[in-house]
């Protein structure tokens, strides 16, 4: 068993692959990065920029994988650069299949789309449900998702996994619970006024743990049945206000504190998005370990370490 993870270095990445050594001590594993980072022990660094076929073609005539995993790309909702997300997010996947498929070995890939392909859900989207996809990143996704189709055969296996809003420790800031969870530590620590500047709070969403989500992941690549293309939804089934997850990391903290809506902050985004999991729950058995409070728990905790 042969590895590959693109976007190694990354929040998901780092998690990813600690997982997969842990159930796979046999396998080798490498991952792509760019521009440096330190990848997990036993994990063999490969530096490429996706965006170069010859980079691609190298990564993989390397590797020569049998599962792989793309991670890398633009990953956030706020993004408004169209034609970089596109580069990111549609092109970079479409050089990694076609290098995959000059392979021509069986190879088994999992590229990680969006939970926001679907745009505003009405109740708990389903795979076959239309998309709808809102702003530059959910569009590039849902681009990706059409390119990527076609490189589908018996040789490569292709699951398309539609994560839903995941967090947990060792994210970055620049998403909304990170970006409390390091307020928190730093107000608990005495830096600044014990003021919580947060966004919009009434936006729904169907968050899971990072840790649950990459489980889901290995599942779906290595354990589920092969088929040429499969489509599944990555989430909890429950939709949650961004407002429940503030109180979930504010109820942990051990110092009042007081909220206020920063507008620097806000983005126009009050509609849900909470999706389906049975057809993942269908493949793999998988079931989330974690819940709301376990994460915000430990995302605060990691935080806290960090300051």
């Amino acid at each position: 068993m042969r590895v590959l993870v693109t976007g190694a270095g990354g929040f998901v990445g780092g998690w990813l692959l600690g997982s997969l050594q842990a159930a796979y001590p046999d396998a080798r594993f490498f991952g792509t990065t760019f521009g440096g980072g330190a990848l997990p022990e036993g994990v063999e660094a490969i530096e490429a920029d996706l965006s170069l076929p010859a980079q691609v073609a190298g990564a993989i005539y390397e590797s020569k994988p049998t599962h792989v995993f793309h991670l890398a790309g633009f990953a956030s909702a706020a993004g408004t650069d169209e034609s970089a997300i596109h580069r990111a997010n549609v092109d970079s996947t479409v050089l990694l299949l076609r290098a995959i498929t000059v392979q021509a070995t069986p190879c088994r890939v999992l590229v990680a789309s969006s939970g926001y392909v679907y745009g505003p859900t009405e109740r708990p989207a389903i795979e076959s449900d239309p998309l709808n996809p809102r702003g530059a990143y959910a569009q590039s996704k849902a681009a990706m998702e059409e390119k990527a189709a076609p490189y589908a055969s018996e040789t490569v296996s292709l699951t398309l996994a539609r994560a839903f809003n995941h967090t947990g420790p060792r994210q970055r800031t620049g998403f909304a619970v990170p970006d409390w969870a390091s307020q928190l530590a730093k107000i608990e620590s005495g830096e600044g006024d014990p003021v919580l500047r947060v966004g919009n709070l009434g936006s729904v969403r169907d968050f899971l743990d990072v840790r649950d989500v990459v489980e889901a992941y290995r599942l779906l690549a290595c354990e589920a049945p092969a088929e040429p293309l499969t489509t599944v939804n990555v989430c909890s089934g429950e939709g949650v206000t961004m407002q429940a997850v503030l109180d979930s990391l504010v109820s942990e903290a051990t110092i009042p504190v007081r909220v206020e809506v920063d507008p620097a902050k806000f983005r126009d985004d009050s509609w849900a998005c909470v999706g389906n999991p049975e057809k993942l729950i269908g493949l793999t058995g998988w079931r989330r370990a974690r819940t709301l409070a376990d994460t915000a728990r430990e995302t605060l905790a990691w935080w806290r370490a960090s300051h």
